[in-house]
């Protein structure tokens, strides 16, 4: 909410409309005596998309919409958290005591919001319809894919481990950390964290499901598909069609399936049946991992560029030319002209969000002249406007000279927004 500055907004922002001036004056009124809240900002935004006709309401509407869009998933998060802070019923208590956890994550950046969900951070809290709903939103953001007739780039899927300040996650068999804004190539002891990135290799990506077959000894071919919302099981022939919320209905179909099979059939579909199990069991954990893009090339390359705030780690799993190495970079342009030169193919379309912060991270200098520029300009219209408020004070009685200045204030204005 401090970000937003939605007061600040407020009172910067004049209406034209005498019905948009008694809207904006409404809200002056309501954030001069109290905080801005979540309910009270979705409040204006929906009231002042019916002044749209009014250039000053416009202007606040779409600067404070742009807010909430660029934070969306750690503005639902706030919104929810106030929401469940002002409900005082006996039976909200629980909630509550949830709720305090759930507002450490609001002190983070976007994407580290997103990040800490996926990995799990509010597994603890689905009892809560509104931080379920949540996370159900950010799971279903869809598989970042591209193709092109010589490769193909994905973002991967992991089993991912929050451990105090890091974050471990699995890309083609090697573990990564990012921790302090950086990433680097790591080690993880955690038995869970290995089993089951070790188990996901053994599954192939349809969408947002997990897809694994079996084909049992008279030719029938079972179709298992798991993802955040349970696991469906069907079959080639039509005849099967179950589905399971969690892991432990399923083991009891299985084992009630394999009382009819072979030992070697048994065998092979119960390791199967716990495999998958195991995998549903821990789907709250299992990530898209946005901050990876996997690239596989038509001659077998296969490489991941993955990102952290303050560096770019390029990893080189199989090249029949180069080998395999792993290498950071403190700008991704900088790994891209390594991918253009192992592989010939450029992917700086993809990145040209992060380029454009790291010219801005590479030009401090320029960046502080700058500032510095506008400091000093920004001081010279202050000594004006002082300047102008003294004489006015001045010649109080004067229309004539009144007038005079008041075009030179005007003036001075006009001025202030063209060196904007």
């Amino acid at each position: 909410m401090k970000d937003l500055q939605f007061a600040e907004k407020l009172n910067s922002t004049q209406a034209i409309s005498e019905a948009g001036k008694e809207m904006l004056n409404n809200y002056r009124a309501y954030v001069y005596s109290n905080a801005p809240t979540c309910a009270v900002v979705n409040a204006f935004v929906n009231e002042a998309q019916q002044y749209s006709f009014d250039a000053g309401v416009s202007t606040i509407l779409e600067s404070v919409k742009n807010f909430i869009n660029e934070n969306k998933v750690s503005w639902k998060l706030a919104t929810a958290c106030e929401s469940i802070n002002n409900n005082n019923s006996t039976f909200n208590y629980i909630n509550k005591i949830g709720v305090q956890q759930v507002e450490k994550l609001l002190e983070m950046n976007e994407n580290d919001v997103v990040s800490y969900i996926k990995a799990g951070s509010l597994k603890g809290f689905q009892y809560i319809p509104e931080f379920r709903q949540i996370c159900k939103e950010v799971y279903k953001q869809n598989i970042t894919e591209t193709k092109a007739p010589n490769f193909t780039v994905t973002n991967p899927l992991s089993f991912v481990l929050v451990n105090e300040n890091a974050q471990y996650f699995n890309v083609y068999g090697k573990t990564f950390k990012i921790e302090n804004g950086k990433i680097d190539e790591a080690v993880c002891d955690d038995k869970l964290f290995n089993e089951v990135n070790a188990l996901l290799e053994g599954f192939r990506r349809d969408g947002e499901n997990l897809v694994v077959e079996f084909k049992s000894a008279h030719g029938d071919v079972l179709t298992f598909k798991v993802n955040e919302n349970g696991l469906e099981l069907t079959n080639n022939r039509g005849t099967i069609n179950e589905k399971f919320d969690d892991n432990v209905k399923f083991m009891e179909y299985a084992n009630m399936v394999s009382r009819t099979m072979n030992v070697n059939e048994k065998m092979q579909f119960m390791t199967l049946s716990n495999n998958i199990s195991k995998v549903l069991e821990n789907m709250d954990n299992v990530v898209l991992l946005d901050c990876v893009k996997l690239l596989e090339s038509a001659d077998g390359t296969v490489c991941a560029i993955s990102e952290a705030n303050d560096n770019v780690n390029l990893t080189v799993f199989r090249s029949y030319k180069y080998g395999t190495s792993t290498k950071n970079f403190d700008f991704v342009a900088e790994a891209l002209n390594n991918v253009v030169k192992l592989t010939g193919i450029d992917l700086t379309n993809m990145f040209e969000d992060r380029i454009n912060e790291d010219c801005k991270k590479n030009n401090a200098e320029e960046n502080e002249i700058r500032e510095q520029l506008e400091a000093n300009k920004e001081a010279q219209f202050n000594i004006r406007r002082k300047k102008i408020a003294m004489l006015a004070e001045q010649a109080k009685n004067n229309p004539v000279k009144l007038a005079l200045l008041n075009k030179v204030a005007k003036d001075l204005k006009m001025l202030e927004n063209k060196s904007k």
